[in-house]
């Protein structure tokens, strides 16, 4: 039986300890008794705290725990939930957290974070010059935080060694997946998928995260030609039209934007019209066809090339998975 823990800490999101724990607790269990089978537990998973305290989460719920985290177990395999408060004040508190994953890596144990737990691995040190994925909303904030990361906020998972990174929320089920094929063999991870109603094979958080079209940066000129660019995506811009509103050369521009973005003001507009013609696959009915001209574009097959590409869906999978298949009745 491999056996696993699960480190526990005030504020922390409460389904992603319980989710992951009873998605593996329950390998071998639930498909078994659906289908008449001898039950097989596959792990063992333990919650630990500091000095076994119950753990209040951030939605109120608090946790019983197994074990304190000064009793240092070795396990196969070491998890942290995501942070669901402050996040500095939350890696401030829990140093001991910390000290448990450094020495957990140095035992060999698979370590794993789900969502902004990754803040913990990175501020222990583990995941320097490593890839790491986290929730799409925090990326700014990670790296900012933690340069030395190869952060990959549009995977799913991601895997350098014996560290495991899961991106936003219940992504913590597709790293329970993995660990289960891992560690008891894809048969099994199947049964559990489907035994918890579970999608498998999902690789990417990109068709949950807005497109890139934040401003997190200072330069005012630059914002003023994102809102430019914002307002006029129906347009066909040319460079030497926006350069012209701001009184620099194209040249000037260019680099300008790029500094501050990381995009060129063409790759920018095209960041708005993919953003503007999702909103419209999920508010509208209009057809492909019809929501490919009205964000600017002529071409149905580039454009829905291009969408999969930035989203991991095609126009039709993305409408069937968020536009309002069933209109709300508010009478």
């Amino acid at each position: 039986m491999t056996q696993a823990t699960i480190l526990c800490f005030e504020d922390a999101l409460a389904t992603s300890i319980i989710g992951i724990s009873d998605l593996l607790g329950y390998c071998g269990v639930t498909w078994n008794y659906i289908n008449r089978e001898a039950l097989s537990p596959r792990f063992e998973v333990m919650l630990a705290s500091r000095d076994s305290a119950p753990v209040q989460c951030v939605n109120g719920i608090r946790l019983d725990t197994h074990q304190s985290l000064s009793n240092w177990t070795p396990t196969e395999i070491v998890i942290v939930p995501t942070i669901g408060g402050n996040i500095s004040k939350c890696l401030e508190n829990n140093p001991d957290i910390i000290d448990y994953l450094i020495r957990a890596h140095e035992h060999g144990s698979l370590v794993a974070s789900n969502c902004t737990g990754a803040f913990f691995l990175a501020e222990a040190g583990l995941l320097d010059g490593k890839e790491a994925t986290t929730h799409w909303g925090f990326t700014q904030q990670f790296t900012d935080r933690y340069p030395l990361v190869d952060l990959k906020p549009e995977k799913l998972l991601t895997r350098s060694g014996n560290i495991l990174c899961s991106a936003g929320g219940h992504a913590c089920f597709d790293m329970g997946l993995y660990l289960i094929e891992r560690y008891h063999g894809r048969e099994q991870a199947i049964q559990s998928s489907k035994s918890f109603v579970l999608d498998m094979g999902r690789q990417r958080q990109l068709t949950y995260s807005p497109l890139e079209t934040a401003k997190h940066h200072r330069d005012d000129l630059v914002r003023n030609v994102q809102c430019l660019l914002e307002e006029n995506y129906q347009e066909r811009l040319s460079l030497s039209e926006v350069a012209n509103t701001t009184g620099l050369s194209e040249r000037t521009l260019l680099r300008r934007f790029k500094r501050a973005t990381g995009d060129s003001p063409s790759a920018y507009l095209q960041l708005v019209r993919l953003e503007k013609a999702r909103q419209l696959l999920e508010l509208s009915d209009l057809s492909v066809a019809e929501i490919v001209l009205a964000v600017g574009y002529e071409d149905v097959s580039s454009f829905t090339k291009l969408f999969k590409r930035k989203t991991g869906l095609n126009p039709g999978q993305y409408r069937d998975r968020y536009g309002a298949r069933f209109r709300v009745d508010y009478e």
